[in-house]
């Protein structure tokens, strides 16, 4: 009689186990692009934001913490953009130099939603051109992104999410890497979230963008 709780434990532990690591929500860098002239090495502390609709704060708030909490873990320090300023407030020069000068952050990482797509089919070795002209500025880039989100209609299937993603260095808010990732089969936006921050961090460490 007293072995059957721990035997049933034993059975929920592994089910447990079993149904987590069957979960088939995977990220993959699918094309970049880096600046060859900058010199990698040198970034310390980065600010996350995410162009999301201006009506899904929530959805904004859990990204920007999800990436943050991936970049410290991974040894970068990292802030969020919404600690620091309204939610509703587009960032221009004057803002970005109000809200987030002191912060002394070395780069922006900056990321919107580009697809929600259930035949997209990107295949591996898929080669990222140069990005458009207006990406190579921050506040060009930003202003199209957000203009994109607040048009943008977002379906709830369990599909294949692609997201773009730039990081611009502060001193000439200039432009020194940009990439598309796909997460496959995510249940939840934290299963977007959790696996492409993980794979970004992973990524940017590996081509000597941190120690």
């Amino acid at each position: 009689m007293k072995k059957t709780p721990i035997l049933l434990i034993s059975l929920l532990t592994f089910l447990t186990v079993l149904f987590f690591s069957c979960s088939t929500t995977k990220t993959s860098i699918i094309g970049e692009w880096q600046d060859d002239t900058y010199q990698k090495g040198n970034l310390q502390k980065v600010l996350v934001l995410g162009i999301v609709n201006k009506e899904k704060p929530l959805l904004r708030r859990n990204f920007e913490d999800g990436m943050a909490r991936a970049f410290n873990d991974g040894g970068i320090s990292a802030v969020v953009s919404m600690d620091h300023m309204p939610y509703d407030v587009a960032v221009d020069s004057t803002s970005f130099e109000k809200y987030f000068k002191e912060l002394d952050v070395d780069a922006v990482v900056v990321s919107r939603l580009v697809a929600v797509d259930a035949d997209r089919d990107y295949k591996a070795g898929y080669l990222y051109t140069i990005p458009y002209n207006s990406y190579y500025g921050f506040y060009g880039y930003y202003y199209a992104g957000i203009s994109y989100a607040n048009s943008a209609g977002y379906l709830s299937q369990n599909v294949v999410v692609v997201l773009e993603t730039n990081i611009y260095e502060t001193t000439n808010k200039k432009l020194i890497w940009s990439g598309v990732s796909e997460t496959v089969e995510p249940d939840k936006a934290s299963d977007v979230i959790n696996s492409f921050g993980s794979e970004l961090v992973s990524r940017l460490k590996t081509e000597g963008y941190f120690k």
